[in-house]
């Protein structure tokens, strides 16, 4: 039995929220310990956290700092610095719109795991550019999030037709009333609130757009992942999100079974249960991530095993140098002169 997965998101698309809250002086370091959220959050940009403690954060930050319009804001000035380079230069690379939405629909899923975009007929001149997210409009959190989706919508086409290019409509969900930025931002746009889906419409032929030099323009401003250290495919199974979300937690220590159980919305017997559905114990998916990631680091940089240590929440490195060589038959050192000499010969 294949076993839910726990909806989770980039780190890279939280951290325009978080960066605004440490510009104008928030307690953000009180509120990620409030929302439990990593500590070293800015360390590992390519990490995920719990989809929900996102939005929760999301929500009481900007009601506590009265910026309501803060989503809007967002998308429209940094939608591209938190989809990060490969998912918008992908997308910009592709021949035509057309293409270019299908690879990031594709893509999207792997920076939020219950996130969906389609493409679907709104007549027959236009079309749709649907959005779904993980939670229901009544979510704490849900409306930011939902004006910051439609608005990447809004610059993913404008990859290919210019960077002042507007939709015809956009819909959401959220049944609030209209933000007048939004307004403002989108002067030519008809806004519908209260919408079955959260969508943007525009003229079907503009399906055929190739790339533009405005989009190109704005991938050269992305900086590169730094790492890479987590996999970018979609989420498919309970063990696989969960172990996404150790990866980033383990900078702070190794996170407790309990405080794994609140990660991903669940009690301890229930999270205990459905590791035993599948035959692993929470120890052994702690040791599993810390060994897939000392390994990335041992074959793919020249980390110190002492760093790589800390990396993976070991205080101690001979603690981690004993889980190390349980698992691989042979010390972190040997593991690198080993894999050293196997790329070497190819």
């Amino acid at each position: 039995m294949t076993l839910k997965s726990i909806p989770i998101s980039s780190v890279r698309t939280f951290l325009p929220f978080l960066d605004f809250m440490i510009e104008i002086g928030a307690p953000v370091e009180r509120w990620l310990e409030r929302f439990r959220l990593p500590n070293q959050i800015h360390e590992d940009p390519d990490g995920f956290i719990p989809t929900r403690h996102y939005w929760d954060f999301v929500a009481f930050s900007t009601r506590k700092e009265g910026v309501e319009d803060l989503g809007v804001r967002l998308g429209h000035d940094h939608a591209y610095q938190g989809l990060g380079r490969r998912v918008t230069a992908h997308a910009h690379a592709a021949p035509t719109l057309l293409v270019g939405i299908e690879r990031f629909a594709r893509l999207v899923r792997g920076e939020y795991s219950g996130m969906q975009v389609w493409l679907s007929d709104a007549g027959e001149d236009t079309v749709q550019l649907n959005l779904k997210k993980s939670f229901e409009p009544e979510t704490p959190g849900f409306f930011q999030t939902e004006w910051l989706g439609v608005i990447v919508l809004v610059k993913l086409v404008q990859l290919f037709a210019g960077r002042r290019w507007q939709p015809d409509e956009i819909a959401l969900r959220s049944s609030r009333q209209l933000i007048p930025l939004a307004c403002g931002l989108y002067p030519d746009v008809r806004f519908k609130m209260g919408q079955p889906e959260s969508r943007i419409t525009f003229a079907r032929d503009l399906l055929s757009l190739g790339p533009c030099d405005d989009g190109a323009a704005a991938v050269s401003k992305l900086e590169a992942l730094n790492n890479g250290r987590v996999p970018r495919d979609v989420p498919e199974h309970f063990t696989d999100s969960l172990q996404r979300l150790l990866a980033t937690y383990l900078r702070d220590g190794c996170p407790s079974v309990d405080f794994a159980a609140e990660l991903a919305g669940l009690s301890r017997r229930t999270l205990q249960r459905r590791l035993d559905q599948v035959g692993v114990s929470y120890s052994n998916l702690v040791d599993r991530t810390r060994f897939e990631i000392a390994t990335h680091l041992l074959s793919e940089t020249d980390a110190s095993s002492l760093e790589i240590a800390f990396e993976v929440g070991y205080e101690d490195p001979s603690h981690f140098a004993r889980m190390f060589r349980r698992i691989a038959g042979c010390s972190p050192r040997e593991y690198r002169r080993r894999h050293s000499a196997d790329s070497l010969q190819k």
